[in-house]
């Protein structure tokens, strides 16, 4: 027999399995619970399979339901009821029979949760919240267990009217017209539904009417109370579904207002020049708004503006005070204890007339000359007429003869006639109304207007104090003749030579005259008022002694000659302003650049002024002379010399350092005395000196500095300049600097490399040339450049350098600048070297692991391997089995791997600690090692027996094994025994079988073959034989 081949049916869904096994055993898993399995089993040999045995059937025991019911719905009864449907579940995931269903429901909204269960697919449920959202799953149940819950499901409760009225109802009065209404809406578990308004029921206990409002949101201000109104609000809620029960009755009254309407019928009575009597009638009843404590009248003068107010607690009230002719306009208000209502219409009272009070006033004259005049004025104040002014009465004095008049008017204006020049009339006027003259006003004096005289001045005489000065004095004319104020006096003064006439003016009796010399004049005067100038005097005759002239010399002109002289030529004054005989001319000469200044005399109409600067501006005036004094000076002409060349270097000379290849030269210009012209460039020259070729660099610019470039660091530089006019150069100034040093423009020269061992060289080398020094060299800079591109830099003030720090087996780049005060300068071209080999460095991360019976030691490369790896090698020790004086021999093992290998694998003895430690090595020789210990462990379950320890557990253990394996020999003759007298349920035969759902071994025995629970141990001949994980039954 080389196997078995089983066949499984299952009786409620027909389907087959085969399984193979050369074992007499075969362990079924992956069973259907509550399922009916056909078993039959066929011996095979090298030839073929016999026949199969008789049919076993075995039934496996009922388990929990695989999966949850579906189909699950929800049908609405009412708001608090619906009935709950489900599907039964598929057959072959009921792994029994269905003995009930459990529904778990939370209610979403609170978290309040709740269980209910049926032995049916429906269930009808009651006593809900309405508008609730119920979450359901549903699971089914076997006498095993309850199966997995279903997905989730939703059921949600139709809304309803709410089950209580809002809370927290309240009523805040505001005024006496607003209340301000607050609730919150019902408790949740009572709102049934969305709350979509409120509404609000109100009455009015005074007049018995009803109202109500609604309201989406949870506060109401109305505006429209009534004040001094006794309310009774209530409030409902309501959802889509309807409206819930009303809240309990809140009472408020609105407190008093001031009156909604004036008082009525407001009227006069018994009215005089000076009172009167108001009536009236209160408001309204129901405009009252509360208890009238108060009538407030407002007056206001229609004639004036002017306001007051009474005030009375009665509907009547006799006004005393008032002024007559005056129409009063009045309005009237109640008030409560709130404040006051709104004013009545207008109502107007006028009151009679009587005699004025105050006379006119602004009494004012116009349109005055000397004989006549206009009088005007304006009535009395309004509120002194105290009635129609019919007439106005005026009495007039005159104050210069005492005279009394009077004039009669009817209007505010008179026109007067046939007065006197300049004469004062004092008026006082007075008006009458139809009852009577009111008192006149205070005496108001007019003056009527000035005339010319009507005489000259007289006494008239003059005294000569100089060529041109005479004093004329005179007096006023007579008074009878001057008919006004004088307030001028005009001098006339007429010239004989030329008949040139002058007038002057002056309040005073006298006036200085400036006249000219040498000349006879006639004066006359006359007297003026404001209104025109009376008759001239009779003349008097003057003549005037010889003085200054008066005019300056004409037609001043200057010819340049040079940069050094000037012709200057002029004609004499007019023949009017000589005052006298011209004795000589005094040309004036000032220097417009200096301030500089000198005069010259002549009797001739020209001069030459020699000796002057070039160019400059002179300022030139001629003036002439009598026997007497010299007259005016001529106004200015100038006269600028002509340029010269610059007699005098530029200034200041200053160099400016930017860089050592660049400076500015700068200067001022000469000094201004001796530029002679206008600077119109300046020629600079720089000689380059103290060098073997000497360099003259010339440049022209019109500036006063100039930049050179590219000039030689460390060099020194002469720098010259002069001035130019348009006529010449002028004389050179010179300035000697060096220019500062710069960095060396060349690398030093014949750079040579010595290597002297795997870590050292020597590198010399010489001066950079002497012309690209560019200053003084303090020190030179070597540069270490490895392949890897890392560079080291090395300092020196001296040509040459022993280096000791080089890596073997390296190649280098070597380089060298040299450095003054001012920077470095380039690099040579580098000169490359590669060092020695060497020995390496230790390889790295050196690892070693236990892997049971051997260790396995790993490595990397030493990090500078200092030349081409050839090798590397492991030692380690091993033990001897060998026991010599009580302990361990060890004997030492070298392995030599090529440098490809970085691993190594080696048996080893468990228990132990072995030391490894790794070496590698180039053509020079081996490198330092790199060393790690690794313990080796016992195997799991193994005992060390060399140890005390060991041997006792050891002894331990083996006791134990033999007292478990008798106990099992006799448990398992007992059990064997018991179930064949007890039951065949373990024994398979060709008629009958059992086997449980989960795991099953079978033991073959000729034609039967034995079952036994995995848990409940096997037989002895028993062979398990687990089936694959994959299969199924």
């Amino acid at each position: 027999i080389i196997n078995y081949t089983i066949s499984v049916s299952v009786q409620e869904t027909g389907e087959s399995f085969t399984y193979t096994t050369s074992d007499t055993t075969y362990s079924f898993t992956a069973l259907k619970p509550y399922r009916s399995y056909d078993i039959t089993i066929a011996a095979s040999t090298s030839i073929g399979t016999g026949p199969f045995s008789a049919v076993s059937t075995v039934a496996t025991l009922e388990d929990v339901p695989s999966s949850a019911p579906v189909g699950f719905s929800a049908s609405m009864v009412t708001s608090t009821s619906l009935l709950l449907s489900w599907d039964p579940l598929a057959y072959e995931d009921q792994n029994g029979v269905i003995i009930g269903y459990v529904i778990n429901v939370t209610v979403q909204e609170t978290g309040a949760s709740f269980q209910l269960e049926s032995t049916t697919t429906e269930l009808a449920v009651s006593n809900l919240k309405p508008y609730r959202t119920y979450v359901c799953v549903i699971a089914a149940a076997t006498s095993v267990g309850t199966g997995p819950f279903s997905e989730i499901y939703i059921v949600k409760t139709p809304e309803d009217v709410p089950g209580e009225p809002p809370l927290n109802f309240s009523v805040s009065v505001t005024s006496s017209s607003s209340a301000y209404l607050t609730w919150h809406p019902p408790s949740y578990e009572k709102q049934n539904g969305e709350i979509v308004q409120y509404v609000i029921r109100a009455s009015v206990l005074e007049t018995g009417e009803n109202f109500e409002l609604t309201e989406s949101e949870q506060s109401l201000e109305l505006n429209t109370l009534k004040p001094y109104r006794s309310y009774e609000f209530s409030i409902a809620a309501a959802t889509s579904v309807g409206l819930g029960p009303y809240s309990s009755i809140v009472s408020v009254e609105t407190p008093e207002d001031v009156p909604c309407q004036p008082p009525l019928n407001l009227s006069a009575s018994d009215v005089a020049s000076k009172s009167a009597v108001l009536n009236w009638k209160p408001p309204p009843i129901n405009c009252q708004n509360g208890e009238i404590i108060l009538y407030a009248i407002n007056v206001t003068v229609q004639e004036t503006g002017e306001r007051f107010q009474l005030t009375s607690t009665t509907t009547n009230l006799k006004v005393n005070g008032l002024k007559p002719f005056r129409t009063y306009v009045c309005i009237i208000a109640a008030e409560t204890s709130v404040g006051r209502g709104p004013f009545s219409p207008t109502f107007e009272v006028k009151t009679l007339e009587d005699i004025p009070d105050e006379p006119p006033v602004n009494l004012t004259a116009t349109s005055i000359t000397s004989t006549s005049f206009d009088l005007s004025w304006d009535p009395p104040p309004y509120e002194s007429q105290n009635g129609e002014i019919v007439l106005y009465v005026i009495n007039v004095t005159v104050l210069e003869t005492g005279e009394q008049l009077q004039w009669n008017a009817t209007n505010t204006m008179l026109e007067v006639t046939g007065l006197k020049p300049f004469r004062t009339y004092a008026c006082r006027l007075a008006a009458s109304t139809s009852v009577g003259l009111g008192p006149f006003g205070p005496e108001v004096a007019f003056q009527t207007l000035e005339d010319v005289p009507s005489g000259s001045p007289i006494n008239v005489a003059f005294v000569v104090l100089s060529p041109t000065d005479v004093v004329l004095t005179w007096d006023p004319p007579n008074y009878e003749e001057q008919n006004g104020k004088i307030v001028q006096y005009i001098v006339e003064v007429a010239n004989n030579q030329t008949g040139e006439t002058q007038q002057f003016s002056t309040p005073d009796n006298s006036l200085n005259i400036i006249l000219k010399p040498y000349r006879t004049y006639m004066l006359l005067v006359a007297a003026a008022t404001g209104i025109g100038l009376g008759p001239f005097s009779d003349p008097e005759t003057v003549v005037t002694p010889e003085g200054c002239p008066s005019g300056s010399p004409r037609n001043l002109s200057a010819v340049v000659l040079s940069s050094t002289s000037i012709d200057v030529s002029w004609a004499p004054p007019d023949d009017e302003n000589h005052n006298g005989v011209i004795i000589h001319y005094t040309i004036s000469v000032t220097v417009q650049e200096t301030g500089d200044s000198f005069q010259h005399q002549t009797d001739d109409l020209k001069f030459q002024l020699t000796d002057l600067r070039p160019y400059r501006t002179h300022l030139i005036s001629v003036g002439a002379s009598t026997s007497v004094c010299p007259g005016p000076f001529s106004s200015e002409i100038s006269a600028k010399t002509l340029e010269d060349v610059p007699d005098a270097p530029p200034t200041s000379l200053e160099i400016v350092p930017l860089s050592p290849n660049v400076i500015v030269f700068t200067w001022n210009p000469p000094p201004y005395e001796n530029q002679n012209g206008k600077i119109i460039l300046y020629n600079v020259s720089v000689e380059l000196t103290g060098a073997p070729d000497t360099l003259m660099i010339q440049l022209e610019t019109a500036g006063e500095s100039i930049t050179f470039n590219d000039l030689k660091p460390y060099t020194n530089h002469t720098f010259s300049v002069a001035a130019w006019t348009s006529i010449g150069i002028g004389p050179f100034d010179n300035i000697t600097v060096v220019t500062p040093q710069s960095s060396p423009s060349a690398p030093p020269t014949n750079l040579t490399v010595n290597v002297t061992s795997s870590q050292s060289a020597f590198i010399a080398w010489d001066l950079v040339p002497l012309d690209q020094q560019n200053g003084i060299i303090v020190s030179y800079t070597v540069s270490l450049t490895r392949s890897s591109g890392s560079s080291q830099l090395i300092e020196t003030t001296e040509t040459s350098l022993s280096v000791a720090s080089l890596l073997p087996y390296e190649t280098y780049l070597i380089g060298v600048r040299a450095a003054t005060i001012a920077g470095e300068g380039p690099y040579t071209d580098p000169v490359a070297i590669t060092t020695p080999e060497d020995v390496p460095e230790a390889p790295q991360n050196v690892i070693a692991e236990d892997t049971g019976s051997s260790f396995r030691v790993s490595w990397g490369p030493p990090e500078r391997a200092n030349g081409i790896l050839l090798n590397y090698e492991v030692m380690y020790s091993i033990p001897n089995i060998n026991v010599v004086q009580g302990g361990m021999q060890y004997e030492d093992v070298t392995v030599v791997l090529p440098a490809e290998n970085t691993s190594l694998t080696a048996d080893a003895e468990p228990g132990l600690t072995y030391t490894i430690s790794v070496r590698c090595s180039t053509k020079i020789g081996y490198g330092h090692s790199a060393g790690v210990d690794v313990f080796i462990a016992y195997p799991p379950g193994t005992i060390n027996i060399d140890s005390p320890e060991g041997i006792a557990s050891l002894t331990v253990a083996l006791i134990v094994l033999v007292v478990i394996v008798l106990v099992s020999v006799v448990l398992i003759a007992f059990y064997c025994v018991y179930k064949k007298r007890r039951s065949k349920k373990y024994v398979f035969n060709k008629d009958s079988g059992f086997i449980s759902g989960g795991e099953a071994t079978l033991t073959f025995k000729n034609d039967s073959f034995v079952q036994s629970d995995v848990e409940g141990g096997l037989t002895e001949s028993t062979k398990p034989i687990i089936a694959n994980e994959e299969s199924e039954m």
